[in-house]
């Protein structure tokens, strides 16, 4: 049980890391865009890694259900990512 809660702490602290990455490439590409803001979604992100998950959503989920993923997948990429990768890391910490 300690190694599987240490390997979850492990991920999330690579979530949190990826967070930051995702956070940092927004920034850079507002600055190279002259000043305009840019913040790429979950969606936008997993689109880049060759994962559409909208047709997914559509095919596979109940209106609620899939308005609450486009919901997320909508929110901006570090955002959810960090919030995961903290959750993960915190979690063993009690446990532990």
């Amino acid at each position: 049980m300690r190694y599987f809660l240490l390997g979850l702490h492990g991920l999330g602290v690579i979530g949190i890391a990826h967070a930051l990455m995702l956070l940092g490439a927004d920034e850079i590409t507002t600055i190279e865009r002259g000043g305009i803001r840019t913040i790429r979604s979950l969606e936008q992100i997993l689109t880049l890694y060759g994962i559409n998950p909208v047709p997914w959503m559509e095919a596979a989920l109940p209106g609620v259900i899939a308005s609450a993923f486009a919901w997320v997948f909508s929110a901006p990429g570090w955002l959810i990512l960090f919030v995961l990768g903290g959750a993960l890391t915190l979690l063993p910490r009690r446990h532990v």
